[in-house]
This record gives structure tokens, sequence and C-alpha cells, in this order.
């Protein structure tokens, strides 16, 4: 399988507004990604779930990304949609 990831650094830092894929289905949309100082890949990506009434925002470690399709705009992630809207609202902490 081709990993986009991997062969386009920049895809991953340009991903706002992408779809976000679970292994069963869509989840949501990336709101916005997160970078370290000085980096310039994401160690994170916000993502939006829910509708407009019920909105999540929970942050997804950029560890669980598979893969990203930049001509179609979307970000295939490890997990089941259940698990990825569920995930944290905020950063884990730095021990």
């Amino acid at each position: 399988m081709f990993d986009d990831r991997r062969t386009d650094d920049s895809a991953l830092a340009l991903s706002g507004g992408f779809g976000v894929v679970a292994s069963d289905g869509p989840v949501g949309i990336v709101e916005t990604p997160l970078f370290p100082p000085d980096q310039t890949e994401p160690d994170f990506l916000v993502l939006r779930v829910g509708d407009r009434l019920h909105q999540r925002h929970p942050v997804l470690p950029a560890a669980l990304v598979e893969r990203v399709d930049p001509q179609s705009r979307v970000v295939h992630v490890h997990g089941t949609r259940k698990t990825i809207a569920g995930l944290p609202e905020h950063l884990p902490l730095a021990i």
C-alpha cells in the first residue's frame, strides 16, 4: 500500500480540512495539526467530530495515522470510529 505520509513530509502538515477515516468508516475532519517547537511534522491532529450541537474536538496522536491521501484530502487512521471520536480533547501530560 502506498504511504503518502512517509513519501511526502508535507502531506500531514497540510492536512487541515481533510476528512478522517477510521478502519470502519468516516470519523470527522482535521481541524488543525499541532506541531512541536521547531518541527515541520505535526505530532497531533485536532479533529472535529459530531454535528453542530454535539461537536467534540478529540486530539489524535500522529502515530495513529496510517496514511494520508492528499489527492482525495483524506487521512486514514488506525482504530475504530468510536475509539477515535472518544479520544480526549486535550494533549497528554508530558513527564
